[in-house]
């Protein structure tokens, strides 16, 4: 015998349960949507929009040396350029300040030097000298490479005149826009902060510097590296 069932009436209560379902799924579906929207946009920012970020990072030993019969003297400072950015940064020209923080008068104290060439002090007069060009980072890249700083102007009087600390701040000058806009600076590139560190010269030899063009080693305090980022 067959029975005839009455159809099914949903009461108002099941209704409403079934739609606030619905709708909590929509809104799990739109939460889940938006959220791989955020991460494929942070995704692509990291890898093709991020500004170039430039960190410079100094080791525990620079050198001290001079030139030109002994008239000139010159830092040779070992430089790494770290770009957390995935778009290319370009430093256009590094400046050096030196300070002797132990100096009895104020009279030249403290002297400003310039980029001037690449690679270490050479014991040869007539060895070539390879000119400081702007240095080009890609994105995610490191570069490293000593830099030989000459004073600018007069190189007399010599800032360096005796054993003991000295105080560098290292200064990189950043290719950029002229009149960056709201997006610029947003995008642009940043420059690194400068960086601050000191040295202690341990001995000053006139015959090994003039005579023999040989350099100093001047080294930090805790003979740790030091990087522009405070770390």
């Amino acid at each position: 015998m067959t029975l005839n069932l009455p159809p099914r009436v949903e009461t108002s209560d099941t209704g409403a349960l079934n739609a606030a379902e619905g709708a909590h799924g929509g809104r799990l579906a739109t939460v889940i949507s938006a959220l791989a929207f955020v991460f494929s946009g942070l995704s692509y920012y990291e890898s093709a929009l991020k500004a170039p970020e430039l960190e410079i990072y100094v080791p525990p030993i620079v050198q001290y040396a001079r030139d030109g019969g002994g008239d000139t003297e010159l830092f040779a400072v070992p430089v790494t350029v770290v770009n957390g950015g995935s778009n290319t940064g370009t430093i256009l020209a590094l400046e050096l300040t030196v300070e002797a923080t132990e100096a009895k008068d104020e009279y030249d104290k403290k002297k400003s030097y310039y980029s001037a060439f690449f690679g270490e002090h050479p014991r040869d007069p007539a060895a070539l000298n390879k000119a400081f060009a702007p240095i080009a980072i890609p994105g995610r890249a490191t570069y490293t490479e000593t830099i030989r700083f000459y004073p600018q102007g007069n190189p007399l009087p010599r800032l360096v005149r005796d054993a003991g600390n000295y105080r560098f701040t290292l200064k990189a000058l950043v290719a950029g826009v002229d009149r960056p806009g709201l997006f610029d600076r947003w995008l642009g590139p940043k420059a690194p902060d400068p960086l601050v560190f000191e040295r202690k010269l341990p001995y000053l030899s006139d015959q090994h510097l003039n005579f023999r063009r040989g350099s100093v080693s001047m080294h930090a305090a805790d003979w740790r590296p030091t990087s522009s980022t405070g770390k």
